[in-house]
């Protein structure tokens, strides 16, 4: 069974984000372990944040207590941007290698530069610029759109 570890940067703020990544941590229950760590904003309340300062305690935040061994995936504007038939082949790939896949959401504004270069791939999923929280909702969607793929399923036709 796949193991997909997601860092994420803030928690849902409202009901429905909640209600959606319930939804698919249940759907992906069959298919694959998906545990989510969230980790605090890092211009921690600041009226005026500092954004380069933000995005390094950010980063130092998602860095810490990652499973060793781990497979990282940065989600980043600057990314590959795939379309889901071949995150879904990535997604398998990356999954051969028996290693957790370990995916890093940034914060309102985005991943430190040092995390994307760390990073085992980058992707993206889009051009547009998705608030945090729903760019975790998304990332949910796809990794069970991209087992539903690799089925067979209904799910993508």
């Amino acid at each position: 069974m796949k193991s997909f570890h997601i860092r994420a940067v803030g928690s849902p703020t409202e009901a429905w984000q909640t209600d959606a990544i319930s939804m698919y941590l249940e759907r992906l229950r069959p298919f694959a372990k998906v545990d989510i760590i969230e980790i605090d904003e890092g211009h921690q309340g600041s009226a005026k944040p500092d954004l380069n300062k933000t995005r390094q305690h950010e980063a130092e935040s998602l860095s810490k207590g990652q499973t060793r061994g781990s497979f990282i995936v940065a989600l980043d504007e600057t990314g590959t941007n795939l379309d889901s038939p071949s995150f879904a082949r990535k997604i398998e790939t990356w999954a051969e290698s028996g290693k957790p896949i370990t995916f890093l959401v940034g914060g309102s504004w985005g991943l430190d530069p040092a995390l994307r270069t760390q990073a085992n791939a980058v992707i993206s999923f889009g051009k547009q610029t998705l608030p945090h929280n729903l760019a975790r909702i998304v990332l949910l969607e796809q990794l069970y759109r991209a087992e539903a793929i690799l089925r067979g399923k209904e799910y993508h036709k």
